[in-house]
């Protein structure tokens, strides 16, 4: 009895992540329909939560994102009172990036590479791993000269 519970729980799981809304993995995604998602466009500029930086997404490869690999470079910088101030540089030690998928509970399958580009305060992002149709949460969070902060890119990736 316990084999049977175990498989059809492991079945369960394995169809439940396989899901994206009404579509299989394989099947692309209607992000017309996804309300969650930020409307898309360069330069997307977000406001850290902490209100301490600025982070704008300032190109992406491809665009908009598609599944799997994609590249993005991120601009950071400092902010008071809501007015983005000068480029952040020396971030990128301090700096992380991480793909995560709400509806299916998991993460990007691979870590971001980030590093510093030629251009004051922008940082190169490679990978963003978006495994999967469907809509993902991409957060990008910079601890620098005693600053943290972060932000959400929020991006429904079609197939």
């Amino acid at each position: 009895m316990r084999l049977i519970s175990t498989f059809g729980f492991v079945s369960l799981a394995l169809v439940g992540c396989g899901q994206s809304g009404s579509t299989g993995a394989d099947a692309p995604e209607d992000c017309a329909l996804e309300t969650r998602a930020d409307p898309w466009g360069i330069p997307m500029d977000h406001h850290g939560a902490a209100g301490m930086l600025d982070f704008q997404l300032v190109s992406a490869t491809p665009a908009p994102p598609a599944r799997g690999n994609n590249t993005w470079v991120i601009e950071v910088s400092s902010m008071t009172n809501n007015v983005v101030g000068a480029p952040v540089t020396g971030a990128a030690s301090g700096m992380t990036a991480t793909t995560y998928m709400p509806d299916h509970g998991h993460y990007g399958a691979l870590q971001s590479v980030i590093t510093e580009t030629a251009t004051a305060g922008q940082y190169q992002i490679d990978p963003v791993n978006m495994w999967m149709p469907g809509y993902w949460e991409d957060t990008i969070a910079v601890t620098v000269g005693g600053v943290t902060d972060q932000a959400v890119f929020k991006v429904c990736v079609p197939q």
